[in-house]
């Protein structure tokens, strides 16, 4: 059963100026021996991250040697009166958005949204986005680390200085549109043998579900890989080659082949695996 029984991934902590992310799944944990075209982060954002926006694969493959970046937020806590920015307000011409790049006055044109736990964004590349003050969320995401910043709140780093903006990359893979979907998940709440699933997010390179556990899930792991992140509760994962327990904030890779598993218990959890 060797190289087909689920791994625990520890968190992988990153410090920056606004927060801190931990690494959930991603290339960097060496117990996977393999790419993962996904990257899992928890954020948590105890002030505002830069407005910005991804590229999609074409420019980043052909600019940065690099994939293109499609994620998706789910809020899993926030402060009272906690917002972000998803898109914008209305439809702006490339001009107007360069202007207000220049005259830092492009917040005034995105969409700011409060938000409450349980919320879903799916962010498509091209469209401009934050996290606000206060929010923890579970981002799925391409494996890519692109980012084109445009507002940076005028802050300064530790050295007195401020980083950097990409308004001219920026400028080329922006929309300058509203945000086609709206913050809420692409499915209904389906009602299975002893939980309740909700499709969250389905895109050509993820797939997300929220799974309310009551009693049990029972699933298999074949054709590719899963990741499953507790959000709350506790229970076990049973597979055929043994028994794990699991708890709030554990992150779980399933490889490929593993097979058939069962999660016991209360909890609730996100599965992602790669979209089709």
């Amino acid at each position: 059963m060797k190289g087909r029984e689920p791994v625990r991934l520890p968190p992988i902590r990153k410090e920056y100026l606004w927060g801190t992310e931990d690494w959930m799944l991603s290339d960097l944990h060496e117990q996977l021996k393999q790419p993962i075209p996904l990257l899992i982060k928890i954020i948590t954002a105890r002030e505002a991250l830069s407005i910005q926006v991804h590229p999609p694969d074409d420019f980043a493959e052909k600019e940065e040697k690099k994939s293109g970046k499609t994620e998706m937020w789910y809020i899993l806590e926030c402060d009272p009166g906690a917002c972000l920015y998803y898109g914008l307000k209305h439809k702006i011409s490339p001009e107007e958005f360069l202007k207000r790049i220049r005259n830092k006055t492009i917040p005034e044109v995105c969409h700011k949204v409060p938000v409450k736990t349980g919320d879903v964004f799916y962010i498509p590349a091209g469209l401009l986005h934050a996290v606000g003050k206060g929010i923890t969320l579970a981002e799925i995401q391409q494996n890519s680390d692109i980012t084109y910043r445009v507002f940076d709140y005028d802050r300064e780093d530790g050295r007195g200085e401020k980083r950097p903006l990409h308004i001219e990359k920026a400028a080329v893979v922006a929309g300058f549109l509203p945000p086609l979907q709206g913050h809420r998940p692409m499915g209904m709440p389906v009602e299975g043998e002893g939980h309740i699933r909700t499709l969250l997010v389905q895109c050509p390179y993820f797939k997300v579900c929220l799974y309310e556990i009551k009693k049990e899930l029972k699933g298999i792991c074949e054709d590719d890989f899963q990741s499953i992140l507790i959000l709350d509760g506790e229970g076990t994962l049973v597979w055929e080659g043994g028994m794990l327990p699991i708890q709030k904030r554990d992150s779980l890779f399933l490889p490929q082949g593993m097979g058939w598993y069962e999660i016991r218990g209360g909890v609730r959890l996100l599965l992602s695996e790669r979209g089709y």
